[in-house]
């Protein structure tokens, strides 16, 4: 794959494109790998280089003015190649059927397109996040794929229903999560990546209606063009927005922002503990609710268990989608970890770990029957038991980015983000945390002691922050009335300028985004392509 950093190209040279993506995340690659062609002229244009580097960093900059966030932005987005994919944390499930609906007590709720016009696509993603199948394992359907019974419960399916994360695995390295920056390294024939390029402003005619070319800026500060009729931007969703904002040579708004609405209805995922389980006899628990490996083609696909509100409680007491899971914090001295550092060899403490196996050998040997055999989580020796939960956002003109009156250091406005956290999302945590400790105590199952201020009615506690899912800010909808970009993922009004990511989702689910993100990507990639192959006819 041709890499080239921006240095080496001359200063104010414009360099010509069929299409030109900026980022190289998750979005990003999965659209260039689709579209990768020696009939194609791709350029990708990457913020950061090959490696973190803190001039990248600093253009991640912002100003939060809304409920604390997490200000360290390289745990939100990394400005390298494969972005964000380089400190993801592999987690992936689809959207439920009822997040796409437009439901009357969620305002602003409902996608244009439905679940099953996504299905093919969520197929399509398991070779792009390493998965064992991309569809039909986040519900009742796992047990199938497993090759096994429903593992025995009485859960009032009324209430609260099975719901399933598998995780990415790094087809190179079965420890890691799929990193995008090899993928597209190593897949990659044909389209050109220009690292260090940070893209400042998107040029169009001077109607504001189709998009030409974007302004690139090196290190140094010197100006290069990128012109193509098709550009794409995946930068994720707060840069998304902020790009778009600062580009106002033709439409002192921003392009796309007619009505005022990009920026607006920033999501994220408000996730945290909201009450612990006695760590004494939870190995059932913990079986049930834990980790199970699925064999597909000789290799093992690590899912978690964990439950949801049903769709037919949420509508029935107007609540937002909520799901919960066991967080085990293991010991200092869990013989797992420390197995784990020996055979990978990094172990700062050698006779330390092999004393730590040593002396939890029971543990070592059950977990071997554990994991190979019955096919499920490896037991680990715990400090503490936590049930965490993850919960959707209500869709909220007023949570927002805009720009900020501070630049970077290429004069481009700053991100100034006013996220908020609203009433429903607080409720709707507090009362599934209830449903599971009345649900557990009618099965006479381990007593989970739910937090104090789930009990007290309180707000959200500051624990509860951002967890790098910023959604929504660019929104998909048919009307240009409602939102940022139409059918075709297309901004309304602007030709040629297209917007992946999760800033196009309308709402958020519960579910964490990235198997989304790829499946979309997909299916942009098909327009993209369709649209080229009748052009040329």
């Amino acid at each position: 794959m041709p890499i080239v950093d921006l240095r080496d190209i001359p200063a104010g040279e414009t360099i010509a494109a069929d299409l030109c993506i900026i980022g190289s995340g998750p979005a990003g690659a999965t659209i260039c790998r689709e579209l990768d062609s020696p009939r194609l002229r791709i350029v990708v244009l990457e913020s950061g280089g090959l490696e973190r580097s803190a001039d990248a960093d600093s253009l991640n900059e912002i100003e939060s003015i809304g409920r604390p966030r997490v200000m360290d932005q390289w745990l939100v987005r990394n400005r390298m190649l494969g972005g964000s994919s380089n400190t993801w944390t592999g987690r992936c499930a689809p959207f439920d059927r009822i997040d796409y609906e437009a439901r009357d007590w969620v305002p602003h709720s409902g996608w244009p397109i439905k679940a099953e016009d996504l299905e093919p696509y969520l197929n399509r993603t398991a070779p792009y996040l390493g998965l064992g199948v991309g569809s039909g394992f986040s519900d009742h359907s796992f047990w199938k794929l497993f090759g096994q019974e429903a593992y025995p419960s009485e859960i009032d399916a009324n209430l609260l229903v099975p719901f399933f994360w598998q995780f990415s695995k790094d087809d190179a390295n079965r420890f890691d999560y799929m990193r995008f920056s090899k993928s597209l390294r190593s897949s990659v024939r044909n389209a050109r990546v220009i690292l260090n390029a940070t893209v400042t402003n998107i040029n169009t005619n001077p109607a504001g209606s189709a998009a030409t070319s974007v302004d690139v800026l090196g290190q140094d500060g010197t100006l290069r063009v990128v012109s193509a009729p098709r550009i794409v931007l995946c930068a994720g969703g707060i840069e998304n927005a902020r790009l778009l904002l600062a580009s106002r040579r033709a439409c002192p708004a921003g392009l796309g922002n007619q009505r005022d609405l990009v920026g607006r209805f920033l999501m994220d995922h408000p996730r945290g503990r909201i009450g612990a389980f006695n760590v004494r006899n939870s190995e059932q628990l913990r079986t049930w609710l834990g980790v199970y490996n699925l064999r597909r083609n000789s290799d093992l696909y690590r899912f978690r268990h964990g439950l949801r509100l049903s769709t037919e409680y949420q509508r029935s007491n107007r609540l937002l989608n909520c799901a919960v899971w066991l967080n085990e914090a293991v010991t200092d001295d869990d013989p797992w970890n420390a197995l784990s550092r020996l055979l990978r060899g990094r172990s700062a403490a050698l006779s330390r770990d092999v004393a730590f196996v040593a002396s939890n050998l029971g543990l070592v040997l059950s977990g071997l029957n554990q994991y190979f055999i019955k096919r499920n989580g490896l037991p680990r020796k715990l400090e503490r038991l936590e049930l965490e939960c993850i919960v959707e956002q209500q869709p909220d003109p007023e949570s927002r980015v805009t720009l900020s009156d501070r630049t970077d250091k290429f004069g481009v406005p700053i991100s100034c983000i006013n996220w908020k956290i609203n009433e429903p999302e607080e409720r709707t945590i507090r009362t599934t945390g209830r449903l599971v400790q009345s649900e557990f105590e009618r099965l006479s199952l381990n007593a989970l002691s739910l937090d104090d201020w789930v009990m007290r009615d309180e707000g959200l506690p500051p624990a509860f922050t951002d967890i790098a899912h910023p959604t929504g800010t660019t929104r998909m909808s048919i009307d240009p009335a409602q939102g940022v970009v139409d059918l075709n993922s297309q901004v309304h009004g602007v030709h040629g300028l297209f917007v992946a990511g999760s800033s196009t989702f309308p709402t958020s689910g519960h579910a964490n985004p990235t198997h989304m993100i790829v499946a979309t990507a997909i299916r942009l990639a098909d327009i993209l392509k369709r649209q080229i192959m009748d052009e040329a006819r």
